[in-house]
């Protein structure tokens, strides 16, 4: 994974998978910013992957995050892909995370989302309910503060430098309800997208 954090206001960003990419994998893409009405109007990569909304852009104090997702991608060298987004606007502090997940199913990963925001110091998703025995959750937040960790169960992929947003996950077996956790100080904006291993 990587990450992009440019401190002065950007309408467009890019940001490179360092590492070589296995072609099946799943891209996943955290995208967030500093204000509660600009707009995400392209996400596109080098590699000529498509993109699809997996979490729709979801505001809260004065922070807006989604989260996007390329399905059964094409191979890349180290170096070889880079992801861009475009904005409506030149965005402040925007945080954009690219991951890659190995496992998932290549035809029709995502089975569903959860989002929500507040200033509790547990940042929640809000509860979904899988609808496969065995999945991945994905989860992201950006916050006016700072996370500090993961809750119970998931596992802490990046806390960014400086903005300090974070991305989580946790592989999860049979249908329940779940939601991504994480701590933290100030408002935030919480979301979880959740995908079905491949087999099922």
């Amino acid at each position: 994974m990587n990450a992009a954090t440019p401190q002065t206001p950007q309408g467009t960003i890019a940001v490179t998978y360092a590492a070589a990419q296995t072609s099946g994998d799943l891209n996943i893409v955290a995208i967030g910013w500093n204000d509660a009405t600009s707009t995400i109007t392209s996400i596109a990569d080098s590699a000529g992957n498509t993109y699809q909304v997996a979490a729709p852009t979801t505001r809260g104090p004065g922070l807006s995050q989604a989260i996007y997702f390329a399905r059964n991608i094409k191979a890349a060298a180290a170096g070889g892909n880079t992801v861009t987004v475009g904005f409506s606007g030149s965005v402040p502090y925007a945080d954009v995370r690219i991951t890659e997940y190995g496992g998932l199913d290549t035809a029709n990963p995502l089975d569903t989302s959860a989002s929500a925001s507040g200033s509790a110091t547990t940042a929640s998703s809000g509860t979904k309910t899988t609808a496969f025995p065995v999945e991945l959750i994905f989860g992201a937040g950006i916050t006016n503060g700072g996370f500090t960790g993961s809750g119970t169960g998931f596992t802490t992929r990046i806390i960014t430098v400086p903005d300090a947003d974070i991305v989580n996950d946790r592989v999860v077996n049979g249908v329940a309800s779940y939601a991504a956790t994480a701590t933290q100080s100030g408002g935030w904006v919480m979301q979880a997208a959740m995908f079905r291993a491949a087999g099922q």
